[in-house]
């Protein structure tokens, strides 16, 4: 109670009998109850009645079922007379054998999965009818619909690495930091990594940004890298290329010599002088195609930085852009 309410109180039972004072502590008694509908009420304001609907009810027993089959499925050994066994990888290989039974858990679900082959590579679906007969429940009571969501991912992710064509294609979108994530939590680490299932072997590059690429992605890229003459974009003999981290030297032909799985990726691990120099040789080859035609005039081809053209003895000249309002592009000036 207040004080103003415990003052008011007290001031009633002090009054006197007079006709004046018994007007007074009415008065007084009439404040005392505006103010009690006030505040007395206020704590059972605050009062909420709580109800559980069925739904509820079944949401919290569906999710306790579930932490409970996940648990079991965390401690499986065996399904339907079948060995469980664990996706592990041994030195960056894979191998999934072709009926067997695989357990992965990630990202809060653990699944048992079986390899099936099917053309260019293994299929692993989720045995969900066995799982149930096992546990004893439905399907339903042993993975949400979020769960199973996460579980098509898992399925097309290790199913899509049994083919040569890696994750092109999948309906799922993977982040960078997913896929090492999954492949870390396998044993597998960046660099090449085997998969063997269904009698075929394939391998795949995994980078250490999360990208993964086939064997023929890569080894493409290496060989027309190999196949460019250095010379043409101003290498000289002797010079080196850094490619990831290894120096390669440029021999009498103007190549270099890469080992057989050598990852070359332009635009990640190679030296950024070669991107440069190449660059620079396709505009000094396209300022001479285009000089040619205009012979009375001098041709410039500019980016957001430099102004490009050819000097007397049609070697390229490079200086900065110092105008930057002037849009990239060729442009011309009469001689």
């Amino acid at each position: 109670m207040k004080m103003q309410h415990f003052s008011l109180m007290r001031s009633l039972f002090n009054n006197g009998s007079s006709k004046t004072n018994m007007l007074s502590t009415m008065k007084q008694l009439s404040q005392y109850n505006q103010l009690s509908k006030g505040t007395m009420k206020k704590p059972y304001e605050k009062l909420d009645t709580v109800e559980i609907s069925p739904s509820s009810l079944q949401k919290q027993v569906a999710s306790k079922q579930r932490i409970t089959s996940r648990q079991a499925i965390q401690s499986l050994t065996h399904l339907q007379g079948k060995e469980v066994k664990e996706i592990k990888a041994k030195n960056n290989v894979l191998e999934f054998d072709d009926g067997a039974l695989y357990r992965f858990s990630f990202n809060g679900v653990s699944t048992v999965m079986q390899s099936f082959y099917h053309g260019s590579g293994s299929i692993l679906g989720t045995a969900f009818t066995e799982l149930g007969e096992r546990l004893g429940v439905d399907t339903g009571a042993i993975y949400s619909q979020q769960d199973v969501t996460k579980i098509n991912k898992i399925e097309d992710f290790f199913s899509g690495f049994t083919g040569r064509s890696g994750l092109i294609g999948s309906r799922h979108s993977y982040s960078g930091e997913e896929v090492l994530d999954m492949f870390k939590s396998v044993g597998i680490e960046p660099g090449w990594f085997t998969v063997k299932s269904s009698g075929q072997t394939v391998r795949h590059y995994l980078r250490e940004d999360g990208r993964t690429f086939s064997e023929k992605q890569v080894l493409g890229s290496r060989n027309t890298f190999m196949s460019h003459n250095l010379f043409d974009i101003g290498y000289k003999q002797g010079e080196k290329i850094t490619i990831g981290d290894t120096d390669y030297e440029v021999d009498e032909t103007g190549h270099i010599n890469l080992p057989p799985d050598a990852a070359v990726f332009l635009t990640h691990n190679v030296d950024p002088m070669y991107t440069k120099r190449k660059q620079l040789a396709t505009i000094k080859d396209q300022l001479i195609k285009t000089q040619a035609t205009r012979p009375e005039e001098q041709v410039f081809f500019s980016t957001p930085t430099h102004d490009y053209t050819l000097d007397g003895n049609g070697e390229l000249l490079e200086t900065k852009n110092l105008q930057s309002t002037r849009q990239p592009g060729w442009w011309t000036t009469k001689l």
